[in-house]
């Protein structure tokens, strides 16, 4: 039997946050700066040509807002004329394809797969992380002869909780609060699902190196008992033979059944279901864009009605 530290699992991104980490902070910084450059090169080359261009390829906002057109591949109002104006349009068109194209499949993956925020790992990113530790008070002893640097840590991070039960809720749905646990007692909630959400996910994790005491179960008996050595050679049998791991195994079946959260897991090379569901994200971003463009036409025809009025 081992006590070691649980901290909460990692959490998932919300899916609106795909669109924004599909592009890392750099190369949105980059595409920006490559619209802006665009635009300003368009209107240049525009008014270097002359009277044969047309007017939409001469100012700055026309000229953003074709090169935003393109980028979101729509059509533009009017193309351009001039040999020099058409390759510059071209080569935009052509950045802007293989960009769209890259961002597409990438928002489709990421409106499927989720991804997950990062956890802690281990002991040392556990005493660093400054999450709050709790413990019950049973296992005050563990720490009384412990690494006095390791024990100043915890002690440094120690959180008292109203109970011990709330500490543990603070960690499943908070997760605010790393606990120490017995694994025989984290195993058994696993399977009765007080540590599994309803979509079969877990809310605790184990450390691999977060063990801080070992332990085992011990029948204690009268001294000189003339049945211990009887006893000794049961309990080898019974060890030996696996029947106490499958009691275990049995029981936390059990437990399992009863909770009904029994994950059904993909296999990684079948076909996955993409519904609705996966697609709230770009519902939420049309609709964004169908506020916005009903504010740009309201805005619009109340100045054209305000200059109509001053004529």
């Amino acid at each position: 039997m081992r006590v070691r530290w649980y901290v909460p699992c990692s959490v998932k991104y919300p899916r609106w946050s795909s669109i924004f980490r599909i592009l890392s902070t750099e190369l949105w910084l980059v595409l920006i700066i490559s619209i802006v450059i665009a635009a300003i090169s368009t209107t240049i080359v525009g008014r270097n040509s002359c009277t044969s261009e047309w007017q939409k390829y001469k100012s700055l906002p026309s000229s953003l807002t074709n090169v935003w057109a393109v980028i979101l591949r729509m059509p533009v109002l009017r193309m351009p004329r001039t040999p020099s104006l058409r390759s510059l349009f071209l080569a935009w068109v052509c950045f802007s394809l293989a960009f769209s194209t890259v961002f597409q499949a990438f928002f489709a993956t990421c409106l499927i797969c989720f991804r997950y925020k990062p956890s802690i790992q281990n002991m040392a990113e556990l005493l660093t992380s400054g999450i709050k530790l709790a413990y019950p008070p049973e296992y005050n002893f563990i720490f009384a002869h412990g690494d006095e640097t390791e024990v100043s840590d915890v002690q440094r991070n120690f959180v008292n909780c109203p109970s011990y039960q709330v500490c543990v809720n603070w960690a499943k749905y908070h997760k605010n609060v790393s606990i120490l646990l017995l694994d025989n007692a984290a195993e058994d909630n696993y399977a009765s699902c007080d540590f599994v959400v309803e979509n079969s996910e877990l809310l605790l994790c184990r450390l691999e190196d977060g063990i801080v005491f070992s332990t085992g179960l011990s029948m204690i008996m009268f001294h000189g008992d003339p049945l211990m050595r009887r006893v000794n050679d049961i309990i080898d049998r019974v060890v030996e033979a696996g029947l106490y791991n499958y009691w275990v195994s049995r029981r936390r079946l059990f437990l399992k059944l009863r909770c009904r959260k029994i994950a059904l897991l993909h296999p990684l090379g079948g076909y996955y279901g993409f519904n609705l569901y996966h697609m709230q994200p770009a519902f939420y971003l049309l609709f964004m864009g169908w506020c916005l463009s009903s504010f740009c036409i309201i805005v619009e025809l109340l100045y054209n009605r305000i200059l109509s009025n001053r004529k």
